[in-house]
């Protein structure tokens, strides 16, 4: 997924409020590692690139390079599912 793209959750998806879990029409996936404060910031209104310059704030001890292939490792997964769209 490209760094400008503005990705969101697809419609009838949402983050369980309190568990690592994405509740997807179809049932819910278990989220593991970081991959929920990735969803997290994933709203439409934020670009990939922005999103990796948040969590990097957030795990201070993680590399650029790592953070930032997680997070588009991750959206281009969820988006191969149908739960994330641009």
């Amino acid at each position: 997924m490209e760094l400008t793209a503005t990705p969101r959750l697809s419609s009838g998806c949402r983050l369980h409020p309190t568990e690592a879990m994405l509740l997807i029409p179809e049932g819910a996936l278990k989220l593991t590692g970081p991959a929920r404060d990735i969803l997290l910031e994933v709203n439409g209104a934020q670009t990939v690139g922005a999103i990796i310059e948040k969590l990097l704030t957030q795990y201070p001890g993680a590399s650029a390079a790592d953070i930032g292939r997680d997070v588009q490792a991750l959206l281009d997964r969820m988006q191969q599912r149908g739960v994330v769209r641009l």
